[in-house]
């Protein structure tokens, strides 16, 4: 499935595209463009309009007065950014990418006259922004949790939205695998440590330390700073993650474990307390 159509199946499970909807943006040709790793999707491009992402990642980040960054949102293929009309973008900070893109441009004048012709359209738009709202609220929860299951969460939803639009995230070099089975990868391609970091607001140090301690635990293992799931349940209930605010279509009921696999919340025993992992958790 191309990211365009991606993104139409997912607007249209919805309930927000109507079949002349559908059509007019499948008809879209959008021109594709090779985006470097570290830079400014926007770069050069005039203000408004969208930008899909073909391949890669992307995120929207914001630097702080102190020089440090913050991620505040990410966007994988099919993923549709910077949906702002005319000069005026509703979400704040630049779109960045982390890894190198393929990005399709739809110009602002493309996207009036799809909402002139289709009202449902400009309905859907501001759909997605709205779902970008809730994954930015859910990570502003998470924020109260303990670093451990913090970035659990972060795992689990990186590896639902790769998986969802069906291209799961590659580690460098050669595959990681368990005993007579692949291993699903989740943080590479430029979703790496120092991403991490810069969503859950810690060090990399830090990062690395609840890393280890999650592969100490056997919930993921660690291979030249990309991480793999080996088995998704018990990384999943340990996370209490629920990907309904993801609004991801089909994908979301197969994320969450059964709950007659019998697997607790806290499958590990430093779950309850910092001082187990032998350093002092600091949010």
């Amino acid at each position: 499935m191309t990211p365009l159509a991606w993104l139409v199946r997912r607007l249209d499970e919805a309930a927000l595209l109507g079949v002349a909807e559908r059509r007019a943006l499948l008809a879209l040709a959008p021109q594709e463009r090779l985006v470097p790793a570290r830079t400014d999707i926007r770069d050069g491009q005039k203000a408004g309009g969208a930008h899909l992402i073909v391949d890669g990642v992307a995120c929207r980040a914001a630097m702080l007065p102190d020089g440090t960054r913050r991620i505040l949102a990410l966007y994988f293929p099919g993923d549709l950014c910077s949906t702002g009309r005319g000069a005026a973008d509703p979400l704040p900070g630049t779109i960045e990418a982390l890894s190198p893109c393929t990005v399709a441009d739809i110009p602002s004048g493309t996207i009036d006259s799809l909402i002139r012709s289709h009202p449902g359209i400009e309905r859907a738009l501001w759909w997605l922004t709205l779902v970008e709202l809730g994954i930015g609220q859910q990570w502003l929860i998470n924020a109260g949790w303990e670093a451990e299951r913090r970035i659990a969460h972060l795992i689990c939803e990186v590896r639902a939205r790769s998986q969802a639009a069906g291209r799961d995230m590659q580690a460098p070099g050669r595959e990681m695998q368990a005993p007579g089975r692949e291993m699903e990868v989740c943080f590479a391609s430029g979703v790496r440590q120092v991403v991490i970091a810069d969503i859950a607001a810690l060090s990399t140090v830090h990062v690395s330390r609840v890393l280890h301690a999650l592969q100490a635990a056997r919930l993921i293992t660690l291979n030249r700073g990309a991480a793999a799931v080996p088995q998704p349940a018990p990384l999943i209930a340990f996370a209490g993650f629920d990907p309904g605010y993801l609004h991801l279509p089909d994908h979301a009921a197969r994320a969450k474990p059964e709950p007659s696999a019998g697997i607790r919340r806290d499958p590990v025993p430093w779950a309850g307390s910092n001082r187990d992992l032998g350093y002092a958790s600091r949010t």
